[in-house]
Formats: C-alpha cells, structure tokens, sequence
C-alpha cells in the first residue's frame, strides 16, 4: 500500500494521470467535437508518458489511438465546413438542434421533406396515426378536437410530436387555416435514424417539451383572451337590456300621451263639426 502511494505522488508519474483524467472528461462530452480533441489530448499526455518510462509497445499505441482521433476530428472539421443551410433549415436548426454538430443536423435534414399546402387541408386526424413528424414554418393552422376548437398552431410549432413520443393515435384533428410550409419527417425513418443518433434524439425531444410549453402557454392566453372577450360581451348585453328597461316606462307613457292627445282632439274636431250643421224650421 505504501508503495503505490508512493508511485501515486510520484512527478514522474503526472503526465500518466493527466492522461487518465483527460479520457475521463472527454467520455463525458456532450458534442463530438470536444470528445476528440481531449481525446486527442489525453493520448498526447500518454504517448509522452510512456516515452518517458521506456515503454515502447505502449507509446505506440497511444500513438495510434491520438492519430485516429485528429483524423476523425479533421472529417469532422470538413463536413461541418461543408454548404450552407437555408434561411428555413437555419430557423429549425436554431429552434430545435442548438449546439448540435453540424454534421448530425445534415444527416437529419436529409431525412425532412419540404412541403407546401393551401387553405383547409388536414394535416393530421384524430384517432389515427399521422405518418409524418411535421414543423411548421410558415402558415397558421387550427386544432379541434371531437369539432371543437381548442387551439391554434403556428410557425415554429411541432405537430403530431406526442402521438410519435407516445406511440398512440393523434388526439386532435389539425387544419390549415392559411396556405403553410412545413419540414415533415416519417415517423420510421425518424424512429430508426434517432435510434442510431442519441445525440440528435436528446436534442429532438428537448425540443419537443420546449414548444409543449409554448403551446401550453399560448391556450391559456387564447382561452384567457376568450373569457375575456365572452364576459364583456355579456355586461354589454345586460347593459342594453337595462337601459331598454329603463327607457320602455318612458317610451309607454310617451305613447299614452300621444294617443290621449289624439282622442282629445278627435273629440274636439267632432263637437265643432256638430254645432256648425244648419238647422230646419218647422213650415
């Protein structure tokens, strides 16, 4: 035991732990481009390690193992380097796969179809399995479920996100109100694409519960803007019906006088027409 904390402190042996640490860390990277370069780093440390203690057989090996990964991190460097994405591409991107290699964004984006439809075309119906994953990018859609409208969607919003993420029929019927763009993704070739690719997965689905929010956030503003909107309506109608109430005792007696008048005169006109007729004298 003595020995090997002997060893353990020993400097000559710093450059072999830096190393060991160095690997630690990049098993914990989250992107591919910081994994290889402190792999890179690490086998550096212990290439030099091994170098240094005369151990031919392992030197080489680390040597290998550094190369291997400045190769890879050089493919890596050229395919993210490689084109540019569209003002539309970019806007998804940005939304939803923030942070992530390009290089994994491409190899999803070739799997999306760009699609184009006009004003009341469904795009997904309850109570069945919509085959496509589908970000809206320009246009506004309306969502009803059993007839009713219960909310709105729009750019940057997914549809049909949680019958994929639930693997059950979709549990609302949507339809466009504008004509819409839209990027759309089979659900088969989405699921066996993100089984293969965890990285862009995680960042799909954080995706996903970041616009549930939004959604969540945006029915309670229109259901609050409906409330709203009824309540006035309302206290608008009781305040005509009070002010009809108010002016009708009036408007009746109004009505009275009127017509008192005209029977007054009516009379009157009668009596004078009476005295005016001429009298007959007996012969």
């Amino acid at each position: 035991m003595q020995a090997f904390q002997e060893a353990f402190v020993d400097p000559a042996n710093l450059a072999g732990h830096i190393s060991y640490v160095l690997l630690i860390v990049s098993m914990m990277m989250r992107t591919m481009h910081w994994l290889r370069v402190i792999a890179i780093s690490a086998g550096l440390f212990s290439a030099g390690y091994y170098a240094s203690i005369g151990d031919p057989i392992s030197f080489f090996w680390e040597s290998v193992f550094t190369l291997v990964n400045a190769i890879q991190l050089l493919i890596l460097f050229i395919e993210n380097r490689r084109g540019k994405f569209s003002a539309e591409e970019q806007m998804f991107i940005d939304k939803v796969l923030k942070g992530v290699e390009r290089i994994h964004v491409r190899r999803l984006m070739k799997l999306g179809a760009w699609t184009e439809v006009g004003e009341n075309f469904k795009l997904i119906e309850e109570d069945t399995e919509p085959p496509n994953l589908i970000y809206i990018v320009k246009g506004t859609a309306r969502v009803e479920r059993r007839g009713e409208l219960v909310g709105h969607a729009g750019p940057g919003d997914f549809l049909g996100e949680m019958s994929y993420l639930s693997g059950k029929n979709a549990s609302a019927t949507v339809i466009s109100e504008t004509p819409m763009r839209y990027l759309a993704f089979d659900r088969v070739a989405l699921k066996k694409h993100l089984a293969k690719n965890i990285e862009i997965r995680h960042a799909l689905e954080a995706g996903f519960n970041q616009n549930l929010v939004e959604k969540l956030i945006k029915t309670s503003a229109d259901l609050q803007s409906h409330t709203a909107r009824t309540v006035q309506s309302e206290a608008e109608t009781i305040e005509e019906i009070a002010r009809i109430v108010e002016t009708e005792p009036s408007a009746r007696k109004k009505r009275s006088r009127k017509a008192t008048t005209k029977k007054a005169r009516s009379r009157a006109k009668s009596a004078a027409t009476s005295t005016k007729k001429p009298s007959h004298a007996s012969d």
